[in-house]
């Protein structure tokens, strides 16, 4: 008979990449809407409901942006139908525009004309469109005479340019407009002979077989991604404008699942996160801690969102229509967290907050408030499943201890097949120490940990648990 305790000092993220048996016991193979800054573990926070109005269509929403102009904050959608505004101040989604032809991706990008802010929404399907904040409606932008009303799916600034693609008649096609200055506008597409330096113009990227899918622009580089492929536009103007493939072994994102941080361009795939570290595509060294995760997700409508220090990505995990769960990447910690129980249909930060449209169709801001606009939060976290490198020796579990506070604490001790379960409110002062009897035995066990009716708690300092290791005569 030899006592042992079994120790977690503090608390990480979600780690899938090795058997569970080779993982730290501070991280989990299974957990969610769990928060573990500070290497507590706590009951993640929810959202909150930031505006009453409820969009139109939510679960057409392809694109969303927030928009400054004038000084006021206005939340904007693009649908398969048109394009939506809902101003801070206002009570009810507004359509700017109707399109004509029905879109299958949007893009959004702001640019001053002349001396007016315009915020311009591409879609694939027509002439781009501009809106000035204050107008009822949105207007054309460019003309066939300045080369500039091809339709186009995306849209991007370089060095003060305006760069568009997905024309649908030219795939593979990169557009650029004149450079900003004396009467030249981002509006003006056209070449001119006399001053190529400033004029606009377009190239074909590779073939049309291998369409342009999205457009990145870094401090010195346009990243532009195609179906199957990735270049990079190198340059300050058209004279010295050089494209280069770029190597790396990737799998291709959905540009709407791609996101900049600093000088970094961050995206997510079914192989897991990347990085373009301003010469090469990288996979992140910590991909595959949420392989079997993405394993069962489906990524094609994925949406990105950088708030903070944390990356947040909106994929399907095949359970219902849409987005219903986020990946949540630290990147100062380097952990992943899961958070699900909701629908996400649009995803943007602005100020420090992020913002999500909702299934229902509701701005709401997140990482706000102890639920999810009224319904509770289910979230748990479980400990690797682990023979503490000695499988001859069976473990009978004796007792549980850690300190905390919050309401009540849901654990399940699972060994041989067993499961023990109980619940107890957490200590009322950070200084107490909860302590539960535990019963069961196997060479190898595991602990689940969890809320119950979306009450919160926090664990602080860790968890001991006490056990009885004998070694069982054949």
């Amino acid at each position: 008979m030899a006592l042992q305790l079994y120790r977690i000092a503090q608390f990480q993220g979600i780690n899938q990449s090795a058997c569970e048996n080779s993982i730290d016991p501070g991280e989990s193979p299974d957990a969610r809407n769990m928060d573990t800054s500070g290497g507590q573990l706590r009951v993640a926070r929810g959202y909150a409901r930031h505006h009453e109005a409820v969009h139109p269509s939510p679960g057409g929403v392809l694109r969303m942006a927030v928009w400054h102009a004038g000084g006021a904050r206005r939340f904007l959608t693009a649908t398969a139908g048109g394009w939506q505004v809902l101003p801070e101040s206002g009570t009810a989604w507004q359509t700017l525009a109707a399109f004509g032809a029905p879109a299958a991706q949007a893009d959004f990008q702001s640019v001053k004309i002349g001396g007016t802010e315009y915020m311009l929404l591409s879609c694939g399907a027509q002439q781009i469109l501009k809106w000035d904040g204050a107008s009822a409606a949105a207007e054309p932008f460019g003309s066939a005479e300045q080369l500039s009303s091809a339709p186009a799916g995306l849209l991007e600034l370089y060095y003060s340019r305006l760069f568009a693609a997905g024309d649908p008649a030219h795939p593979c096609r990169l557009y650029w407009s004149c450079a900003p200055g004396d009467a030249r506008t981002v509006e003006d597409w056209s070449q001119d002979d006399a001053s190529p330096n400033v004029s606009g113009g377009h190239v074909e990227v590779g073939t049309d077989s291998d369409p342009i899918t999205g457009l990145f622009a870094l401090s010195n580089q346009l990243l532009i991604f195609k179906r199957d492929s990735l270049y990079r536009l190198l340059g300050d103007r058209p004279g010295n404008y050089r494209i280069y493939p770029v190597s790396g072994q990737m799998a291709q994102p959905a540009h709407t699942a791609c996101v900049r941080v600093a000088d970094v361009l961050y995206f997510l795939t079914a192989a897991g996160l990347y990085y373009f570290d301003g010469q090469t595509v990288r996979r992140a060294p910590d991909a595959d801690k949420i392989k079997d995760f993405l394993a069962g997700a489906d990524l094609s409508d994925c949406r990105a969102a950088a708030c903070g220090e944390r990356l947040y990505f909106a994929v399907n995990t095949g359970a219902g229509a849409g987005n219903d769960a986020l990946v949540v990447y630290d990147l100062a910690r380097r952990t992943y967290m899961i958070r699900d129980g909701f629908t996400v249909r649009g995803l943007c930060a602005d100020g420090g907050t992020l913002f999500l449209l909702t299934g229902e169709g509701r701005v709401c801001r997140f990482d706000e408030g102890e639920d999810y606009d009224g319904r509770p939060i289910t979230a748990y976290w479980r400990t690797p499943m682990t023979d503490l490198g000695g499988k001859i020796a069976v473990k009978q579990l004796k007792e549980l201890y850690l300190r905390g506070s919050g309401g009540v604490i849901a654990v399940e001790a699972i060994s041989n097949g067993t499961t023990v379960f109980f619940d107890r409110l957490m200590p009322a002062a950070l200084t107490d120490v909860l302590e539960a009897r535990l019963t069961g035995d196997g060479r190898a066990f595991c602990l689940r940990l969890s809320n119950e009716f979306g009450t919160h708690f926090t664990i602080d300092g860790g968890v001991e648990l006490l056990f009885d290791a004998q070694r069982r005569v054949l």
